[in-house]
């Protein structure tokens, strides 16, 4: 979207030391580290391998090299370690079809396959890293896992871009947030002070961006996110003129993604023309689908620029409570209540379980995060993030799971 430094100087620069540095270059996007030679294409399970190439395991070297000949493979790398070789198949690389170059290949590791000098013969099968962070609480993080963020991290970290969370504030001293703030508002006071005395709005800022890979608390969803807090609730109430004010305060210090963990019933007009302003801006709007159990609509999350989101628990059931409709765009991990809800920080720095559709919510935003920092205009991460989602409930669309639920590593590249 706006122009952002380069992954690798960013990486470094954020480098606290040797070891920091190495972890942070392990999880650069593919492109940074140097794409393998060639296509990279994927058979129809899934699995990603380089085109036009195969390892072979051999019994004998003089009897492979006649194979080869026959086949019109060369050998480009020896592996002792397996008695094997990397052979490609110049000829197989070329075509400019995906499918047309798998056909080849097979036919040629069925060739292969029947010479007696060779034992077996594989794919050269992409393998990428599946980082786990090492913050403290990350296994009771289940939501993290079921949108498979931590492969997503191997792809992309957020490079900086900025998440509003408008909510009840945001306890900017949690030390999985602290240095996390870019920017706090107060829509009541009109000041800087956004503290938070509920823990709505920091539980759903520490599902967003925690502090990821310190040994402390919990992952965020996007660890390379800066957060934009700001604090609805100053006289206790939430209204539509607070939250006009606050996306606006948004829109002015350059937000990315604005996450709205809330709702309730009717239209405004001036509401409906913030978010819009918000979209023309660049920024992608997320709003929870509501809490009722109904197909009644909630607003903001049923206006047309936003990206609706309804609660699904562990085992990708639609969440009992989450509302439902045509409006509803996509799902996300929101949980059921004790243990089966979602970890996340809560002010004076503790952490604990809440569920809703306003968890869920942080989770699409977390993954537009990701995006964003991947260059994306709003609209494409929009498309991304519904076009990817793990479809669930009956085929296609549903009024339950929208597009299906979120798939972060599927939404960055990553699977």
């Amino acid at each position: 979207m706006r122009g952002r430094p380069a992954a690798r100087r960013s990486a470094l620069q954020a480098c606290a030391g040797l070891a920091a540095c190495l972890l942070a270059l392990l999880l650069l996007p593919a492109a940074g580290r140097g794409e393998p030679e060639g296509e990279v294409d994927a058979l129809p399970g899934g699995a990603r391998y380089v085109a036009g190439e195969l390892l072979v395991v051999y019994r004998s070297a003089p009897g492979l090299e006649r194979a080869l000949e026959a086949t019109g493979g060369r050998v480009k790398e020896e592996l002792p370690a397996s008695d094997a070789r990397l052979v490609v198949f110049p000829a197989v690389r070329e075509k400019p079809s995906e499918a047309l170059r798998e056909r080849l290949l097979r036919e040629k590791k069925r060739a292969l396959e029947q010479s007696p000098a060779v034992e077996a013969v594989s794919f050269n099968y992409l393998r990428e890293p599946l980082a786990n962070p090492n913050d403290r609480y990350f296994g009771r993080q289940w939501g993290l896992r079921k949108i498979r963020a931590p492969l997503a991290w191997s792809r992309a970290r957020g490079g900086g871009a900025r998440v509003a969370v408008l909510d009840s504030g945001v306890a900017a001293g949690h030390p999985d947030l602290r240095g996390k703030i870019a920017g706090r508002y107060n829509t009541d006071t009109r000041t800087s002070s956004a503290g938070d005395q509920y823990g709505h709005g920091t539980h759903v800022a520490g599902i967003a961006a925690a502090s990821t890979n310190n040994r402390i608390g919990v992952a965020g969803t996007c660890p390379g996110c800066r957060l934009l807090a700001v604090k609805l609730d100053g006289d206790g109430l939430i209204t539509t003129t607070d939250l006009v004010r606050g996306i606006n305060w948004a829109i002015g210090r350059r937000a990315d993604v604005i996450n709205l963990s809330l709702g309730g019933g009717g239209f405004s007009r001036p509401e409906a023309d913030a978010i819009a302003k918000a979209w023309n801006r660049g920024a992608v709007v997320v709003a929870a689908a509501g809490n009722e159990r109904s197909s009644r609509r909630t607003y903001p999350a049923a206006y047309p620029q936003v990206i609706a989101v309804s609660a699904t628990t562990r085992s990708d059931a639609r969440a009992r409570y989450s509302n439902y409709g045509g409006w509803v765009d996509v799902a996300a991990p929101g949980g059921t209540s004790g243990t089966g809800g979602i970890y996340s920080t809560l002010p004076g720095g503790r952490y604990g379980y809440l569920s809703g559709t306003s968890m869920a919510a942080p989770f699409v935003s977390g993954v537009a995060g990701l995006l964003a920092g991947q260059d994306l205009a709003n609209s494409q991460i929009r498309r991304r993030i519904q076009s990817t989602a793990a479809d669930l409930g009956p085929r296609g669309r549903d009024p339950y799971y929208g597009h299906g639920r979120l798939d972060a590593a599927a939404a960055v590249g990553a699977a």
